[in-house]
């Protein structure tokens, strides 16, 4: 994950002159950063989906704390729940490209950056982060070796979306993003509804 950044830079800067800022492509380089700051920020939040996200056993098994279980076993709505979960991450990836952003229009670097492209790199962090959470909260796994296979597997859409952004129009690809997440969303609820049952709603009920 971290060779991505130094490889898109290379990629991105060899047909630029240092002594000439004006031939940097900088708007192109917060383009092809945009989905990586969407996982990574995913990936800093991994921590408030499990309690021993850190352990460097595999074979132990990933302990939540409760508060998915919890949740839908009192019968409340799991969009919710999925929206509250994608918060964190969300912030993190805005905070990231945004000074990125920030720094970009301050010095004035490539001025001549067209609108979609500024919506894209600003809106993109944000679509991925919340797809790669929703993706992260209906996975289902036994051990800490195959959760850590899930955010491999997690970061296929990052590489995907990466290489759509320089193939297809900017506009398809948002809409390719806004489309997987809320997939990504509804697999989540589905899951969800599946594997905990709304035992505490009933309990609830019968209370006099």
């Amino acid at each position: 994950m971290w060779l991505f950044i130094p490889i898109m830079l290379a990629v991105l800067l060899s047909g630029s002159s240092p002594q000439q800022l004006a031939t940097i492509n900088v708007w192109g380089m917060a383009q092809g950063l945009a989905a990586w700051y969407g996982y990574t920020a995913s990936m800093l939040a991994f921590g408030t989906l499990y309690s021993n996200s850190s352990s460097m056993d595999l074979s132990v098994v990933p302990q939540t704390d409760g508060t998915l279980e919890n949740w839908r076993g009192s019968g409340r709505s799991m969009l919710g729940y999925c929206l509250a979960k994608s918060l964190l991450p969300v912030l993190l990836a805005e905070f990231m490209i945004l000074t990125t952003v920030g720094y970009l229009a301050w010095a004035g670097l490539d001025a001549s950056a067209t609108v979609m492209r500024v919506i894209y790199v600003v809106l993109a962090p944000a679509a991925l982060a919340f797809a790669t959470e929703q993706m992260f909260l209906a996975t289902h796994t036994g051990s800490m070796g195959s959760l850590s296979a899930a955010t491999l597997i997690a970061s296929l859409p990052m590489l995907l979306l990466t290489v759509l952004a320089f193939t297809l129009t900017l506009p398809w690809v948002l809409a390719v993003m806004v489309v997987f997440g809320l997939a990504a969303m509804g697999a989540t609820v589905v899951s969800c509804n599946r594997r905990y049952p709304r035992v505490l709603g009933s309990i609830a009920a019968r209370r006099p």
